[in-house]
């Protein structure tokens, strides 16, 4: 993979599933932008895909709420399309449900956790 732009579907595998931590702009494979605008978070956005959130975005450390408010600021805020906190929620969801299918995560696994690169149109990359 080269230094370009991309994105990072993250997950984490506890309770003996993977679950999405979530999707990440990167610079390259170490470095990524974080907290790029001021956005603001509005959980009521969320409805229509509420149940897939709790089913495959769900915290244990923190309430949902507080997780997703997370990962919009910090990782939502920075995407290289102009995208809205639905969008980025259900692109994310619509990804991990792509790499459930292909059933080929183990390639990407780090321990408990898996990064699984696509390209700037989420398109998945190789490794």
């Amino acid at each position: 993979m080269s230094n370009n732009k991309f994105y990072y579907l993250s997950l984490i595998f506890e309770n003996s599933c993977w679950n999405i931590h979530g999707l990440w702009p990167q610079f390259n494979k170490t470095s990524y932008p974080q907290y790029c605008k001021n956005v603001t978070f509005n959980p009521s956005l969320l409805n229509p895909i509420k149940s897939d959130l709790e089913k495959y975005w769900s915290s244990d450390r923190e309430s949902d709420n507080k997780f997703w408010e997370h990962e919009w600021k910090k990782h939502g805020s920075c995407f290289f399309i102009d995208i809205s906190e639905l969008q980025y929620f259900t692109l994310t969801i619509h990804l991990y449900e792509y790499v459930m299918k292909l059933d080929s995560i183990d390639k990407y696994v780090h321990g408990n956790k898996a990064t699984i690169p696509f390209d700037l149109h989420f398109k998945l990359l190789s490794t």
